[in-house]
């Protein structure tokens, strides 16, 4: 008899040590927002050598600095790739001119002198329908090319035939 009375006595020790633990967590006073901070916690406000409050200065936003070394422009890039395919197709290397052209279509996919360039590769591999609809797309990039435009109905006629 004697343990059971100790064992309800340690339980109920344990449940007021419980509860009174959970009371001690601070709790927003009446009054005051819960999010807010206690006034005897705030930092005082920065003062100068007189004693008197002296305000933040605010100065004009400026650009940040950029730093030396930046990405190479995707035309940069897709010039090179130009080149390297239009040197590619010039040696008889088809298949290479047509990889380099896709490469630069995914950095400038709306680029119209690109679609027509592949359009010309496709046209030389005898893929006659991809040639047709690749011209196709330039001239829905070309706006107001009308050289481009006449270059790339030209070829959609020729693959046609």
């Amino acid at each position: 008899m004697k343990t059971r009375m100790f064992y309800r006595f340690v339980a109920i020790l344990f449940l007021l040590g419980f509860l009174g633990g959970c009371a001690s967590t601070s709790l927003p006073e009446r009054g005051r927002p819960a999010g807010s901070v206690p006034p005897e916690s705030r930092v005082p406000p920065p003062e100068s050598r007189s004693g008197r409050y002296q305000p933040p200065e605010v100065t004009a936003y400026r650009e940040p600095v950029t730093p030396k070394y930046t990405r190479p422009e995707p035309a940069r890039a897709v010039q090179a790739l130009v080149k390297r395919a239009e040197d590619q197709r010039a040696s008889g290397q088809l298949v290479a001119a047509a990889a380099s052209l896709e490469r630069a279509l995914r950095i400038e996919p709306k680029n119209a002198v690109l679609w027509n360039r592949l359009a010309h590769v496709r046209f030389e591999q005898k893929q006659f329908s991809l040639a047709s609809s690749l011209a196709a797309k330039s001239n829905a990039f070309a706006g107001a090319d009308q050289s481009l435009r006449a270059d790339n109905n030209r070829l959609i006629s020729r693959a046609r035939r």
